[in-house]
């Protein structure tokens, strides 16, 4: 196999030749694959048919149908080892269960194809209701595991059968003898490749193998891989000599969960595989389409008794590593297995079982990502290093069923980590953060230095239990001695669960043992009275900022003084003189507004200039408020407006009331400028104390947009 990638070929001539030794790296390694696994999955019938014809002929017809009717750029297909396997596995059952009911060979391959093509059925209909998206949330640990499993089954598969000896019963010289030609096919593959890349390796280890095997054929006790004869055809299964009813009865439910495991973990692959090719080499394809199509080829083969083929990782990654994605290399690898097939019986003989085993030993071990086998991926991500491992090992001790129930818990609890270690997405602890309250320069000033009491957490993605027990000690770690009120801003929460808000109540309550005040907000109506006496609940962050700037502003000593009643003009009066403010204030009309009525809608023409006398309004993007966003809410003695009133032109944003009533004053521009002819150095003082309130909100408005994009 290749262990870099080639450079891109220069010319039509070294495109042609470059796509022909990958189609012949590909198939160096599946004759040897498919040869081993299909003589290990008809061994059962063994001396009723010919074993090595069915063995060749699945290893070549499937793959050639698929590259016909399902080919894709870059994707080889060829029998893989979850099926080969599984197969192995019904053959074997149909077999033992078989002797009870006198099933022969033929009977036996109609009960195992009816298993394998429910399976591809299955598949099928993963297919057909576009199932493969869900593989997008597979960890990459689970997708690791699975193919560094497949790989260690195939080592562990040629360990225990004594490195084609049969078992460890052959006695330890044949043991011996098989493990040095095994391992010695292997190494040489490998130096073959390191020297000559282009070279398929395991072509040239396999031939020497067989030389040496004839050489040392009197002293060493190397078994062929199959006996001289005439290989043939395969047999045609015989479906009207089986006992369906009783088979169903004694075996039916073992048999169909065999079916959907083989569905369920060969879709994975190939999709796992799909995505791989789009994301590493710019391949775009259908992977629900996929599915279809290859199941449609397999449900076929299975019924003709053959062991169908899927798409292949391994082989595909080897086609890949030589040259750029193309369909012509799974043709070509097609052809050189039908040629495998039909000549087989002149030199299949020839070849020692261990000369297999070792290209399996090499297959098995290039199976397993090579992150897995890198000391930095392990130092970089111990965690996810460690759960593909654990999957891989359940996969070869227990097979595909463990390996899938722990991928799924792996899954599971991946996702859950991750929720938790990014449920906490931003902390504010610095005080930067303010609410859209306008208010005078002097409270803002004193405000300034007491919001650093003031921590603000942002929450995201979906609340547990245990993100929410993890969320919570992350707070309770993150708050400082200085903190005296917490905000848990959750507009970012997709979901809640109960035990996530009674977790959420319990951190309110140790919290207010402290003497620290919580609120949440963006919650939803329901978790919102869940928390509702536990703590306080708003409907936004601004309006929980807007709570917390009030709290404090209770403590502050100037407050009663702050606004008199008698102040009309607020800010903008500041440094008037007496004569000018009066003459000002007569100038002022009065206005009384009702709960949910609306000042002005944007775009509407107008250039008074409002003062708020009491109750509060809400500027926002659109009417009402709901339907926008809330820019900002203006209190007793604050003034809106002022764009309109410099410049004339339209309205930027709405103006109302909410829940309650409010009371303006209002000056229009031409009553200002007659007002300001009239007391020039008053109306000089009144347009820099608007140019100061305006200035003062910028600078709010800068730090705020600083706050979040930090």
């Amino acid at each position: 196999m290749s262990s870099t990638f080639g450079s891109l070929p220069a010319s039509p001539a070294a495109a042609r030749e470059a796509r022909a030794s990958a189609a012949l790296s590909a198939a160096s390694v599946t004759v040897p694959h498919a040869v081993g696994l299909g003589l290990l999955a008809f061994a059962p019938l063994a001396g009723q048919v010919n074993v090595a014809a069915l063995a060749l002929w699945s290893a070549a017809v499937p793959g050639a149908l698929l590259a016909v009717f399902a080919g894709r750029p870059g994707v080889v297909h060829a029998p893989t080892t979850v099926v080969a396997l599984l197969f192995a596995t019904v053959v074997a059952t149909a077999t033992q269960f078989g002797r009870e009911l006198g099933l022969q060979a033929p009977q036996v391959l109609a009960v195992a194809g009816a298993t394998v093509a429910l399976a591809f059925a299955v598949q099928w209909l993963f297919g057909v209701l576009r199932l493969a998206v869900l593989a997008r949330f597979l960890p990459i640990s689970v997708t690791h595991g699975f193919a560094a499993g497949v790989g260690l089954s195939m080592v562990a598969g040629q360990v225990a059968h004594g490195f084609g000896a049969g078992g460890w019963q052959a006695g330890l010289p044949a043991l011996a003898w098989h493990a040095v030609f095994a391992l010695g096919v292997a190494v040489g593959a490998v130096a073959v490749q390191r020297r000559w890349p282009q070279m398929p390796g395991l072509l040239p280890a396999v031939a020497l193998a067989a030389v040496a095997a004839a050489v040392f054929a009197g002293s060493a006790p190397l078994q062929s891989a199959v006996p001289a004869g005439n290989f043939g055809w395969v047999p045609w299964p015989d479906w009207d000599g089986v006992p369906w009813g009783a088979v169903v009865n004694g075996l039916g439910l073992k048999l169909a969960s065999l079916a959907i495991l083989m569905a369920i973990v060969n879709s994975l692959d190939i999709v796992v595989f799909n995505q791989e090719l789009e994301l590493e080499h710019g391949v775009r394809g259908d992977p629900d389409a996929a599915l279809r199509r290859e199941s449609l080829v397999g449900v076929l083969c299975a019924l003709v008794g053959l062991i169908p083929a899927s798409t292949s990782a391994s082989r595909s990654r080897i086609a890949l590593a030589q040259g750029r994605p193309s369909q012509q290399v799974g043709r070509v690898h097609a052809i050189v297995m039908l040629l495998v097939a039909a000549t087989g019986h002149l030199w299949l003989h020839c070849v020692p079982m261990a000369a297999l085993a070792g290209a399996l030993l090499l297959a098995g071990f290039n199976q397993v990502p090579r992150a897995l086998w890198s000391r930095g991926y392990a130092r970089a991500a111990p965690a996810i290093w460690a759960q593909s491992w654990m999957v891989a090992l359940v996969f070869a001790s227990s097979g595909g069923v463990g390996a899938l129930i722990a991928g799924l818990v792996v899954a599971t609890f991946v996702l859950l980590h991750s929720s938790a270690s990014t449920a906490l997405r931003r902390t504010h602890l610095d005080g930067q953060l303010r609410s859209r309250r306008l208010r005078r320069g002097a409270a803002e000033a004193w405000l300034a230095g007491r919001m650093p009491t003031l921590a603000v957490f942002e929450l995201q993605g979906v609340m547990s239990f245990g993100v929410a027990a993890h969320l919570s000690e992350q707070v309770r770690a993150t708050l400082q001695p200085r903190h005296t009120r917490v905000i848990l801003d959750a507009s970012r929460v997709a979901a809640w669960d109960a035990t996530a808000l009674a977790r959420l109540s319990a951190l309110a309550r140790d919290l207010g043992q402290q003497g620290i005040e919580a609120a949440a907000c963006g919650l939803d109506e329901a978790s919102a009275q869940s928390l509702g006496e536990s703590m306080q609940v708003f409907a936004d962050l601004d309006r929980a900022m807007e709570w917390a700037e009030e709290a404090m502003l209770q403590d502050w000593p100037q407050a009663a003084a702050a606004a008199p009643l008698s102040d009309v003009l607020g800010e903008l009066g500041e440094g008037l003189s007496e004569a000018g403010r009066h003459a000002l204030e007569a100038r002022l009309q009065r206005t009384e507004l009702q709960p949910h009525s609306q000042v002005f809608a944007s775009g509407d023409t107008g250039s008074e200039l409002s003062v708020v006398q009491g109750g509060r309004i809400t500027m926002s993007t659109a009417w009402p408020p709901a339907r926008g966003m809330r820019l900002a809410t203006v209190g007793r003695g604050m003034a809106f407006g002022e764009m309109a009133f410099l410049n004339g032109q339209p309205r930027t944003a709405c103006a109302g009331t909410e829940d309650a009533p409010a009371q303006l004053v209002r000056l229009g521009r031409r009553d200002f400028e007659q007002w300001a002819r009239e007391h020039p150095d008053d109306g000089l003082r009144f347009m820099n104390n608007l140019a100061q309130i305006g200035a003062r909100r910028l600078a709010a408005t800068t730090r705020q947009l600083r706050a979040v994009l930090e």
